[in-house]
């Protein structure tokens, strides 16, 4: 099957790109392709304008800003596994980057592309929901900030609207422990499962903990009861136990062709044991 068609443009401006878009409420961002171009070869979607953001300048950087590491939403899913400054100040990203696809993919599909899908099986949304990132819009109006747990709102859904656009987006690098966990049938497929934990530990006690699940249920989600259990308490074998008892007893998993329900929610559990356990090893 091939797409149908549509209009293609190639601005060279965000202001330019931000015109087509207003200007027509089919119109869709292409930023790497990795998602896109397999639905619109399946006509699952349906643009009348693609809008391609390869020549809109200040969209490629990776940046130290302040508390935390800013990507912009043109920079491929290879530089962040590749870059040094990602690997010092949010090392789980690198962690992550490894698990997206294979080279090819990861060398043309873009940090801010994969992000603005909210694919619940995506890696990025599920790292970004752990860390706490800030997505930065831009629309016609201005400038707009969305926390991650305002942004991915559903399966495939985030919080932008349809003119806007996902310039950068900024990850904390304040926490002290970083973990990333990924189930799959080989390396390069979609997760069956898909844990992210992030913590703050001080004298060997946790005093602050997010985790987030991703491709096991709907939509990517905090495990808050896991968080809870987390905060006070020593990054240990114990703990980690305990983790994954509460992970599996509160997680609502999906079914399908890959696997049960109840498949998922021990998987959920077996990767929440193994995040907790790389808590206390500092990774």
């Amino acid at each position: 099957m091939k797409a149908a068609k549509f209009k293609y443009v190639a601005p060279r401006s965000l202001e330019e790109a931000l015109g087509h878009l207003g200007s027509d409420p089919d119109a869709k961002v292409l930023s790497g392709g990795q998602s896109l171009m397999p639905l619109l070869a399946m006509r699952l979607a349906a643009p009348s304008v693609l809008v391609d953001l390869q020549h809109v300048p200040g969209l490629n950087a990776i940046e130290d800003i302040d508390n935390a590491v800013r990507i912009g939403a043109r920079v491929t899913h290879r530089a962040v596994e590749h870059s040094e400054l990602v690997a010092r100040r949010v090392p789980i990203l690198s962690l992550a980057a490894r698990h997206i696809a294979h080279p090819q993919i990861r060398s043309r599909g873009t940090f801010g592309g994969s992000t603005a899908h909210a694919d619940p099986s995506g890696e990025w949304p599920t790292v970004l929901l752990a860390v706490g990132a800030t997505m930065h819009l831009q629309g016609a109006a201005g400038r707009r900030d969305v926390h991650a747990d305002d942004f991915f709102v559903g399966p495939f859904t985030s919080s932008m609207e349809p003119a806007e656009i996902l310039t950068q987006v900024s990850v904390p690098a304040t926490w002290d422990r970083w973990s990333f966990q990924e189930a799959a049938v080989k390396a390069g497929d979609y997760g069956l499962a898909l844990v992210a934990a992030v913590a703050s530990v001080e004298n060997d006690t946790i005093t602050d903990a997010r985790v987030s699940v991703g491709a096991a249920v709907g939509s990517v989600t905090r495990l808050r009861e896991v968080e809870q259990l987390l905060i006070g308490a020593a990054p240990d074998l114990n703990t980690a136990e305990r983790a994954a008892r509460v992970a599996t007893d509160s997680v609502k998993p999906i079914s399908d062709i890959h696997g049960s329900s109840d498949y998922r929610r021990n998987l959920v559990g077996s990767l929440v044991k193994r995040a907790i356990v790389e808590l206390k090893n500092g990774a």
